[in-house]
């Protein structure tokens, strides 16, 4: 692990091409897919049972490798980071370009990223979390803005499973289907302590298992990866529950800033980006 920030963190970049973005040098790749290979830190080693789900899964199966890494090799860590190769949480704003197809992401062209200024927006400071700026769904909630974009039966599904897992109380099973707020990315991009973190994705990655083991899906394309779609949402709700019960832990509740309690909004919440070549608001969608 390179030297990070503080010799706490440990901050990986999920890549399924070669780099073509210098990132901070405490970021460490962890390459899967065809951009596997030798010397380097890899789903294939970390995590082999998820390599065949990652045409399915994408980044997600590459965020199962991350606990592994941490497992291993980091046990030390209390800080774990993740971004992928065009995708990262800065804590401030540092684009006013926002992506047509997405209203919380903006987009920030390559040649304004230089290896400095990228480790100046990437660095996470000195709070425990850094996530997404929270992205609406009041009037659908999370199974109506899921069913918009998605199919329904994967997100009921999942959560018949998170409820079997343990991961979900059965109380809490409409309290997620109706969840009015999502944080981009859930447990995938951002900064998170690992005693969080770590427990939290085991869930996550247990939920995903007991999905792909009991409803096999044969599509083709972008609808193909429905159990990380899913991941993230459930990924968002543990965050949102944990920072709402935190915030109760300290006393009254303190007035809401964009939905979440203000004394975490304020210090935790940053900007989600996307890397393009140019600063244009549409962009080219990738896979991970």
């Amino acid at each position: 692990m390179a030297a990070g920030p503080d010799s706490g963190l440990f901050y990986a970049c999920i890549t399924h091409i070669p780099l073509t973005t210098v990132f901070p040098a405490w970021v460490t790749p962890l390459y899967v897919g065809q951009a596997q290979g030798e010397g380097r830190l890899n789903l294939r080693d970390l995590a082999p049972q998820w390599e065949p789900q990652h045409p399915l899964l994408g980044g997600t199966a590459g965020t199962f490798a991350v606990r592994q890494a941490l497992l291993r090799d980091h046990p030390g860590a209390t800080r774990v980071g993740l971004c992928q190769y065009r995708k990262f949480v800065s804590r401030r704003r540092i684009s006013k370009v926002v992506a047509k197809s997405y209203k919380t992401m903006d987009v920030v062209a390559k040649a304004d990223l230089p290896v400095q200024r990228l480790t100046e927006v990437m660095a996470p400071g000195d709070e425990p979390f850094l996530v997404s700026r929270l992205f609406p769904m009041r009037r659908q909630g999370c199974l109506g803005q899921y069913s918009e974009v998605h199919r329904a039966q994967d997100l009921l599904h999942f959560t018949a499973e998170a409820v079997s897992q343990g991961v979900l109380a059965g109380t809490e099973a409409k309290a997620f289907l109706n969840e009015g707020e999502f944080i981009p990315g859930g447990l995938e991009m951002g900064v998170y302590p690992t005693d969080f973190w770590l427990p939290n994705m085991a869930a996550v990655e247990a939920v995903v298992r007991a999905c792909i083991d009991t409803y096999p899906i044969a599509r083709e394309g972008y609808q193909a990866r429905a159990w990380a779609f899913c991941a993230e949402r459930l990924g968002s709700y543990l965050l949102l529950r944990h920072f709402r019960g935190a915030d109760r832990q300290r006393g009254p509740l303190e007035k809401l800033r964009r939905h979440l309690p203000s004394h975490w909004a304020q210090r935790c919440v940053g900007r989600l980006n996307v890397i393009n070549d140019e600063a244009q608001s549409d962009y080219v969608t990738g896979s991970t």
